[in-house]
């Protein structure tokens, strides 16, 4: 073993579980709502926080795929009892000294476990951590989880294809409790071909007509409203069913140059779901790919 200190307990937990790409806003919602909903359930927790996604910020990096729950503990004088070698006969001014060697209560790691085996949710890889040390983690390896493998190569899919493999071999070591590899090939798009021919003929440019779908789907910026020294930016764009609609995005109108037409998106380009990396990795110059292995009751160097 390589790790000798007790681990120093920051009083909240870090709950990292990782799905397939491709996940929708919506559905990591949903996901948050039953994932804090069990939490709560536990009665040594105080609080629960989920995000998913990440700020406008490069310095968050952290795809829509990936959730983060901040668990705020109770104080352990509140923690569930635990059957000790003295709860049975020892009297209470003697528990009261034998407590602070061996505690009544359950410890951190099997409050960890016991989430754990409640959280087992079909399409997510749960990882555990606490808020500190993981970010100290990921910014010194760019690893949230006690144990990881970094796969370098030249292809995208044959690092996807190496690393599910090892996703499939490393469960059956002792002390694994999760694994999941990276499937940073697995985004879905939507993709428009544009006819350069009609686009000409309609007297367009590429700009106006990306500008369209871009407001259309992305949305743009109208206004920004102002509440006290609180400012909000005002989105516009369509609701959700009529962006994941082939027939309506076919039907989104594209003004022509001279402001006399109006022609609908599907007489001047071809729209088709296509798939690609959601994300691209890139360390010492070579495309990169991450499996992230967490561990329990044992020394992650033995």
């Amino acid at each position: 073993g390589s790790e000798f200190m007790p681990p120093l307990e920051e009083g909240s937990i870090l709950y990292m579980p990782s799905t397939m790409p491709g996940i929708s806003i919506t559905e990591a919602q949903k996901l948050l709502q039953v994932t804090d909903r069990i939490i709560k359930q536990f009665p040594e927790v105080d609080r629960v926080l989920g995000k998913a996604g990440r700020a406008e910020t490069s310095t968050d990096p952290a795809p829509l795929s990936m959730l983060e729950t901040v668990i705020t503990l109770r104080p352990k004088s509140e923690w569930r009892k635990a059957d000790t070698w003295y709860s049975a006969w020892a009297p209470g001014w003697l528990t009261a000294v034998l407590r602070h060697i061996n505690p009544d209560h359950i410890s951190q790691e099997q409050l960890i476990s016991q989430m754990n085996d409640a959280l087992r949710i079909p399409g997510l890889a749960n990882g555990w951590t606490m808020p500190i040390k993981g970010r100290i983690d990921m910014l010194t390896t760019g690893i949230r989880t006690p144990v990881g493998l970094k796969i370098s190569g030249a292809d995208v899919a044959t690092i996807e294809e190496i690393g599910s493999q090892i996703e499939a071999l490393l469960p059956t070591i002792k002390g694994t409790r999760s694994v999941f590899a990276e499937r940073t090939g697995s985004g879905y798009f939507l993709d428009f071909e544009w006819d350069r021919e009609q686009l000409a003929f309609a007297g367009l440019n590429m700009d106006e007509a990306q500008a369209a779908v871009q407001n259309a789907i992305g949305g743009e910026t109208v206004t920004t409203t102002v509440q006290g020294r609180e400012r909000y930016p005002v989105n516009v764009r369509y609701a959700r069913d009529f962006r994941t609609d082939f027939g309506v995005l076919n039907r989104v109108l594209v003004q022509s140059s001279d402001g006399q037409r109006q022609i609908p998106i599907g007489q001047l380009a071809t729209i088709k779901a296509a798939s690609g990396p959601s994300m691209i990795r890139n360390e010492d110059g070579l495309m990169t790919g991450y499996v992230y292995v967490d561990m329990a009751g044992r020394d992650p160097s033995s």
